[in-house]
């Protein structure tokens, strides 16, 4: 088996988040697509929030929910194998519930044996040709760029999380991938650990304006960082 189809088998055994699908399924739209992904994303959202919704905060939560699902293949992948693996293309369902279905292709294998590898990796293949882009669009439409950063720490955070559940002895490597992703890089200075060990982002997601939402908890409206 190719190495990165090795990695992404790995990855799927973390969780539903971390795994790929064969075929993202009728009226998918490419990562690439931003404007198309962002309206059809935020419209089968709003249908469910209903009105009371604001444009930011749906548009947040699309961002949110796209680099989360993204990401945690390749973040799983990479802290399960030492194998990152980087498609040519990002295929994603815009409707119904996380993880959504979402299909890579051309995908290839990056060797990233350390956390700094990992994070380094991560920089170069992930956030600045996949998920840069796709930020600036909705930073382009309604959302501070500084908000959308901290959501992709956030997403990154979060697949660290579920990672360490599924997978304890990884615990540390994804903590150090983590802390090496906010020293340095597109994502530096975006997030630290509170003095209680939590994580805490320096921005807000805008969530917790949502009718009947609270704070999230890594939210630096809980406690800020050191």
């Amino acid at each position: 088996m190719p190495p990165a189809d090795a990695a992404l088998s790995a990855a799927a055994e973390l969780g539903p988040f971390c795994a790929v699908d064969e075929d993202a399924g009728p009226g998918a739209v490419h990562l690439a697509d931003a404007g198309t992904l962002l309206d059809a994303r935020a419209a089968a959202v709003s249908a469910v929030l209903g009105p009371a919704a604001g444009r930011r905060e749906v548009h947040s939560l699309v961002h949110l929910g796209v680099v989360a699902r993204v990401l945690s293949p390749a973040v799983g992948a990479a802290l399960a194998t030492g194998v990152l693996p980087v498609p040519a293309s990002v295929e994603l369902q815009p409707v119904g519930s996380n993880p959504v279905p979402m299909a890579w292709t051309g995908v290839r294998a990056v060797a990233v044996p350390t956390p700094g590898d990992v994070a380094a990796g991560l920089a170069e293949h992930w956030l600045t040709p996949l998920v840069g882009p796709w930020t600036a669009a909705v930073a382009a439409r309604s959302v501070s760029t500084r908000v959308l950063i901290g959501n992709v720490v956030s997403a990154l955070h979060g697949t660290a999380v579920v990672v360490a559940g599924a997978r304890p002895d990884l615990t540390a490597r994804a903590r150090a991938v983590l802390d090496a992703l906010l020293a340095s890089g597109p994502l530096a200075g975006t997030g630290g650990w509170r003095p209680d060990g939590g994580f805490a982002r320096r921005s807000c997601c805008l969530l917790h304006r949502l009718p009947g939402a609270l704070p999230c908890s890594d939210c630096v409206l809980v406690g800020v960082p050191a």
